[in-house]
């Protein structure tokens, strides 16, 4: 009987031991050089549950750590992005004053339609496809390229007069932009602040709309935001030019181009929003230096956090500038 006792006994704890091991749940490893070495564990599930950290397969990945099919898929879903809304540089003349987050890629395309009634000629131009390609290097620095394109002209020499058709490739700008100042909330009377330093390599071939040289550019764009639905911007820059296409028997020109703009954003809602934009051209040892003022207006519309259209219209405010111009662009984030 005492053998038959011992026996139901040791099975009991068998079985207690069983249950106990079955029980207990792998914990995350806890470095011991950290702080939390040694510290007891959850003895049950529901604390493991409750108190322990999420383990890595739980994590939702990053923008950066997602896979191709993710990341065409983001741009499509209407969650927001952890980056934020996409910001780009289109379509004012001003581009943004913020940089592409670290690792994301960035289209931006467009159409432009120019009409400039000079005399005694009438020119039409039309610009396609705008397009700019902008990478988040690292979390402060974004290499950036951008491409007229492809220029479209019709030209009246005289009122009923037959048009003469032309145009030709653009030269491309390449070069990088340095977040030089972020948003601070607390001392708002500083700028978001950033530099655009690149060159327009000489892409456009043969083309009477190449400068067959690089030219340097530097641009400061500067922004404050004054309240939650109204911001201010502004950008003050260089380009170095040389025009080829002066004329049979005329040499090319080069000149120095400096520009200013201002432009007001105001935040209808989350997905609209609307500006208004003046800027100038100041030249130097041109031909013709004097100032040629424009102004234009529009609305930027998000499809979705990552995608992007835009409509704008403009005017310059002399007889030299072009009369009227309009246009419109597409934009999304990887």
């Amino acid at each position: 009987m005492a053998r038959v006792l011992v026996a139901r006994f040791a099975w009991l704890l068998i079985l207690a031991a069983g249950v106990s091991a079955g029980a207990q749940e792998p914990g995350s490893r806890v470095p011991e050089d950290t702080p939390n070495a040694g510290v007891s564990q959850p003895s049950s599930p529901s604390q493991a549950t409750e108190e322990a950290a999420p383990t890595e397969p739980q994590k939702k990945p990053g923008a950066t750590e997602r896979s191709v099919l993710d990341r065409l898929w983001a741009t499509l879903s209407q969650e927001e992005d952890p980056d934020g809304p996409i910001s780009t540089d289109r379509p004012t003349f001003t581009p943004a004053n913020t940089v592409v987050p670290r690792g994301r890629l960035q289209f931006e395309s467009g159409f432009t339609f120019n009409h400039e009634p000079m005399s005694p000629a009438r020119t039409t131009l039309y610009d396609l496809p705008e397009l700019a390609m902008r990478y988040g290097l690292f979390n402060r620095v974004e290499l950036r390229t951008y491409w007229l394109g492809q220029t479209w002209t019709q030209t009246q020499s005289r009122p009923g007069g037959p048009w003469r058709l032309g145009g030709g490739l653009s030269d491309m700008e390449v070069g990088f932009k340095w977040q030089l100042l972020t948003h601070d909330k607390e001392r708002k009377w500083i700028p978001t602040t950033a530099l655009i330093t690149s060159i327009y390599a000489p892409t456009g071939g043969t083309s009477v709309l190449g400068s067959h040289t690089v030219e340097p550019y530097v641009n400061l764009i500067y922004g404050w935001s004054l309240t939650d639905k109204l911001t201010l911007a502004g950008s003050t820059g260089y380009l170095n030019m040389r025009v080829t296409d002066l004329g049979r028997g005329r040499p090319a020109e080069s000149f120095q181009r400096f520009h200013q703009s201002l432009v007001a954003f105001y935040s209808v809602n989350k997905r609209t929003t609307l500006f208004y934009e003046w800027y100038v051209w100041m030249f130097t040892n041109a031909a013709d230096n004097r100032p040629t003022h424009y102004m234009d207006g529009g609305i930027i519309y998000l499809l979705t956090p990552n995608m992007q259209l835009d409509l704008r219209a403009g005017f310059g405010l002399s007889d030299r500038p072009d009369d009227f111009f309009t246009g419109v662009g597409y934009s999304v984030r990887f």
